[in-house]
């Protein structure tokens, strides 16, 4: 990991922690986005017998789906803030002695376990940049997948966030690809900023067949911005209306499913 990516994820991992720390994500994102939930579920992730949500934050999809069924999840985030926050709600939960918290990003995994259903929610794999080390995450879930797993992920839609930062990162020629851009978001009453990359649905798909996945379902997450799906139920279910009928890269953000790549060498023979 190169000495600029290193400082830029320590610097995203205390940010985060501030972020958990002072109760604003909470606030902001107070449940699931009951689309993204329903997508999970029907991709079986409530039925899996061991789940990875790698960038779990608290838990807010993770406790959702052991309650619903998965047998085994290990929780993965760089946020310590994040882990206690997840931490206390399990406290007392029936579902505490199948949840397992890790501290870290994909290089922290257990090299030696094995999971049926991977999870990367809600811009996760965004805001690990340059490319070469979000390649390098999704081929280090690769090694820790069975081969029938599923990847259930999302990103943010090049189409429809951030426009004017997009604009600017082209303008003045601040990128290594196109979709990355810096932006700033008030946390903890400052200004941050946060690196990102935005993804087309081209792009998302590229990316996942070079890493070792095939994609097998691509849509749309959904029309507004999640938080206020998360805040104003009546809201969500207006968008959950809606998400069918949106083509994927117009989406604010995109929902995929992949599949291990199946290589010659492990095809049977005959």
């Amino acid at each position: 990991m190169s000495g600029v990516w290193q400082n830029r994820r320590e610097q995203l991992r205390e940010l985060y922690d501030g972020y958990f720390s002072s109760h604003e994500y909470g606030q902001r994102y107070p449940r699931p986005n009951p689309g993204t939930l329903r997508f999970l579920l029907r991709h079986g992730a409530g039925g899996a017998a061991r789940v990875l949500d790698l960038g779990c934050g608290n838990g807010r999809y993770a406790l959702a789906l052991v309650e619903a069924g998965a047998q085994e999840l290990l929780g993965c985030d760089i946020s310590q803030a994040a882990l206690a926050e997840f931490a206390q709600r399990l406290q007392g939960h029936p579902a505490q002695a199948r949840v397992r918290l890790l501290a870290g990003g994909a290089e922290a995994l257990p090299p030696n376990e094995r999971f049926d259903c991977l999870l990367m929610l809600f811009g996760v794999l965004s805001h690990i940049g340059p490319r070469q080390l979000r390649l390098d995450t999704l081929r280090q879930l690769r090694a820790v997948a069975t081969p029938g797993a599923r990847l259930l992920l999302s990103v943010p839609s090049l189409w429809r966030r951030r426009p004017l930062e997009l604009l600017r990162s082209l303008a003045h020629g601040q990128r290594e690809q196109l979709g990355d851009i810096e932006f700033q978001r008030r946390i903890c009453r400052r200004d941050q900023t946060l690196a990102y990359h935005l993804y087309t649905a081209a792009g998302l798909r590229h990316d996942l067949r070079d890493a070792g996945w095939t994609v097998q379902a691509m849509e749309a997450e959904s029309l507004v911005p999640e938080w206020l799906l998360t805040q104003h139920p009546a809201i969500g279910r207006f968008d959950a209306a809606l998400q069918p009928w949106l083509p994927a890269a117009l989406g604010y953000g995109i929902r995929a499913v992949a599949r291990p790549t199946v290589a010659r060498s492990d095809l049977p023979c005959g």
